[in-house]
């Protein structure tokens, strides 16, 4: 296996990557999420690779997408600014968890944010998604804050 930067070509496998997320999403929350034919239209996912702002990188091993990830590189707080890296998405293939995949892209997300200034990860993970809440308590996140909502 090894990581490498996600080019325009990958939109397909990553697609279909992010649509088994989202699927998980419509699952666990069908009020916010509805069914879709893809996570990011060719456009935004292309667009996305342009901005300087944001990593985007894959595990792969042969042809096959293992898993992706994508960072936003953002400026936090106005009296006391923190640069952050923020995970916006990390997903791996249903088919090849844990296998030490989200390991490998956590850390390439650790490494690639510190070269950058980064000085913490963040990111935000739905209640229902225990196994990725257990895996994110793994590589060592502990909970920042708690969002609440109420149902009108």
């Amino acid at each position: 296996m090894f990581l490498r930067t996600i080019r325009k070509f990958d939109y397909p496998a990553i697609d279909a990557l992010l649509l088994q997320l989202h699927a998980l999403d419509v699952k666990g929350r069908p009020d916010r999420f509805t069914p879709a034919d893809h996570y990011f239209s060719r456009e935004s996912f292309e667009t996305l690779l342009e901005n300087d702002n944001v990593l985007a990188f894959l595990a792969q091993e042969r042809q096959k997408v293992l898993g992706c990830c994508f960072v936003s590189l953002l400026e936090k707080g106005s009296d006391f600014p923190v640069r952050t890296a923020y995970v916006d998405l990390l997903v791996v293939d249903q088919a090849h968890r844990r296998q030490g995949i989200g390991t490998a892209l956590f850390q390439e997300v650790q490494k690639r944010a510190k070269k950058l200034g980064a000085q913490n990860v963040e990111l935000m993970v739905w209640s229902y998604n225990q196994p990725a809440i257990k895996t994110y308590e793994a590589f060592g996140m502990k909970p920042q804050r708690s969002v609440y909502e109420l149902a009108l």
